[in-house]
Order: structure tokens, then C-alpha cells, then sequence
């Protein structure tokens, strides 16, 4: 089981992978969006996306993970409502509050959780613009990658990869 540093770097490199799998894609549909990955607010995005992701399962916790995790996402969600995206700050605080519903190692670092706990990502921006379903879908796959690294990392996904720490 990695500590909050290997998930730091897991989910950061998880991010780094997809971003690159990200460039390569020939879909006709993402080109407009693959070209985003050139903009280093996009690619900043992601893997802030993939590290938080990369936390969240431990964030359950009084724990270093948990001081990192929210030392991020506060004065994020105060900046979503200083600019008036009161929905996304909403939307962000609801995510955050997740992992306090249960007990450690419990629903967080179960498999399905990885797809569902994103979605949010996802449904939401397509609901009030069908638009951004592209960049959305960018996003929800970065936090995807990164949750899958924690558990990977905690030998969830594959039992015979498990890092001490």
C-alpha cells in the first residue's frame, strides 16, 4: 500500500500516460478537444485532476492525503465562487464530501467506485451544454486514471503490484 507520495506520483503519472494516449487519439470527434492539450491550462487541468483522483480514495481519513487533497480543493471551490461558477463550486463541494460517507478501505477503494464517483464530471456540463461533452468526457477520464492508480497502487487492481510505503 503506497503512502500519499506514491499516489501523488501515481496519479501524476497515470495523467501523464493519458495525456499522451490523449495526443494520439484519431477520433474525429476529440480533435477538436485533442488539440486543447496543447494548451497548458488543459494539460495543468488534467493532471491536477488525475493527482486529486489519485488522493481521494484516502481522503477518508485524518491523514497527509487528506490535508493535500482539501488544500487544494478549498481554495479551489472559493475561486469557482469568487468568479461566479456557483455550480461547479457546489458540484465540487459535493464530490469533496464523498469519502466521508462510510469507513476506510470501504466503498472508496471498491473497483466500481473509480467509474462512478467521477461521473459527476461527466453528467453535469453535458446537462446545461451538450457542448462540452468532449472536454468533459477529457476530464472524467483523467480522474478515472488517476482513481484506478490508487488502487492499483494499493494492489486492489492487481494483487501481485502492490507498493510498500
Amino acid at each position: 500500500m503506497a503512502n500519499y507520495k506514491g499516489h501523488i506520483v501515481g496519479g501524476l503519472a497515470a495523467s501523464g500516460v493519458y495525456a499522451a494516449v490523449l495526443s494520439f487519439t484519431p477520433i474525429q470527434q476529440y480533435a477538436e478537444t485533442v488539440n486543447l492539450l496543447h494548451s497548458w491550462q488543459v494539460l495543468l487541468a488534467i493532471f491536477i485532476i488525475g493527482m486529486l483522483f489519485g488522493l481521494f480514495p484516502d481522503v477518508d481519513t485524518n491523514s497527509k492525503a487528506q490535508d493535500i487533497f482539501f488544500g487544494i480543493v478549498f481554495p479551489l471551490d472559493i475561486l469557482l465562487l469568487a468568479t461566479g461558477n456557483v455550480q461547479a463550486a457546489a458540484y465540487l463541494g459535493l464530490i469533496a464530501m464523498l469519502p466521508i460517507i462510510g469507513h476506510h478501505r470501504g466503498w472508496t477503494h471498491a473497483k466500481w467506485a473509480a467509474f462512478v464517483v467521477p461521473l459527476p464530471i461527466l453528467i453535469v456540463p453535458y446537462l446545461y451544454n451538450q457542448q462540452t461533452l468532449p472536454i468533459a468526457a477529457m476530464y472524467y477520464g483523467a480522474a478515472v486514471v488517476g482513481y484506478l492508480s490508487h488502487l492499483l497502487l494499493d494492489g486492489l487492481l492487481w494483487s501481485k503490484f502492490r507498493i510498500k510505503g
